[in-house]
């Protein structure tokens, strides 16, 4: 699960655009395989419109927290990446996206919109202590991941206010679940079967990958050697979408897709008892209400995790 989470981090600093037009697992007609497979049926994604609420809803609650305590805690700006909230956890690509923007790596650089973290803002002790907490508990999740975490910090019950009582313990346990089911994934048999196909396929076009991430780091380092040059940068975009059309051809060709999907749906047969199927029920509705649809749903795109570094207070 570790290599899972680590994964997923590696994804998210290179993630790529999408528009429209995927269907999720759980989420197509009888019959169709779905084109951008997600597992525990997308319940943890969230269009980045909705992502842009939650996380204004959050921060209100955290400011309400710090209010109460006699501190002034000025709300984070929400921005969203749209590469970071659409990227596929496993690395796949879509037609578009790897006909127009590739892997995203060169573009997040010439668009501006790389992940820049604000210089950390001095404030009192008393005043970082309200925020994260000074009571260390742990919690072990059915994972066997161990939690570390400030349930007397504004940045924990600011989260609770907001989405609802056990939030924290559950998106972190849904989260586990999801990185339990991907490494299922990456480890059957058809999944390495279908990735040998696709490495194969990638070297007949001239590139020497053996796993769906080497395109990005590869090209991660030949980043560091433009000097960030607009010509050598476009240059190198260039390349990239050459990369990620042949990338994608050949992952269609395999059948690669459809493959993880089969998979995954298998691994979450194994996975999810009736416990971690009540955690996803109750996490749709507490998202829900949190967005004020209490009947309705909510729209599917993956959310990115970073926010402003006060992730700290929990996990």
């Amino acid at each position: 699960m570790r290599r899972a989470r680590a994964r997923l981090a590696a994804i998210a600093a290179t993630a790529a655009v999408f528009t429209a037009g995927c269907s999720f697992a759980g989420s197509g007609g009888r019959g169709q395989v779905p084109f951008d497979p997600r597992p525990l049926s997308a319940v943890l994604v969230t269009s980045v419109a909705d992502t842009a609420r939650l996380r204004d809803h959050e921060e209100s609650a955290v400011a309400d927290c710090m209010a109460r305590r006699g501190f002034s805690y000025a709300p984070g700006r929400t921005t969203v990446s749209e590469r970071a909230v659409t990227t596929n956890p496993y690395g796949l690509l879509r037609e578009k996206q790897a006909r127009q923007d590739g892997y995203g790596v060169v573009g997040e650089i010439l668009s501006g919109t790389g992940s820049h973290a604000p210089p950390a803002a001095h404030h009192s002790t008393g005043w970082t202590k309200a925020l994260e907490g000074t009571h260390v508990e742990k919690l072990t999740l059915s994972t066997g991941v161990v939690l570390t975490y400030r349930p007397d910090g504004c940045a924990y019950q600011g989260r609770e206010a907001a989405y609802g009582s056990g939030w924290n313990r559950l998106e972190n346990e849904l989260e586990g679940l999801q990185a339990t089911v991907m490494d299922q994934v990456e480890k059957d048999g058809r999944y390495i079967n279908a990735l040998a196909k696709w490495s194969s396929c990638m070297r007949k076009s001239g590139y020497s990958y053996d796993d769906l991430q080497a395109p990005r780091q590869e090209l991660a380092r030949d980043m560091e050697s433009t000097g960030r040059s607009d010509r050598a940068l476009r240059s190198l975009g260039r390349k990239e979408l050459r990369i990620a059309s042949d990338d994608y051809d050949c992952e269609r060709k395999v059948r690669l897709h459809e493959t993880v999907y089969e998979a995954q749906r298998d691994a979450e047969k194994s996975t999810l008892n009736d416990s971690a199927q009540a955690d996803l029920r109750r996490y749709q509705t507490l998202k829900r209400k949190a967005l004020g649809r209490p009947n309705g749903s909510t729209s599917t795109f993956p959310a990115p995790k970073s926010r402003q570094g006060r992730r700290a207070s929990w996990g």
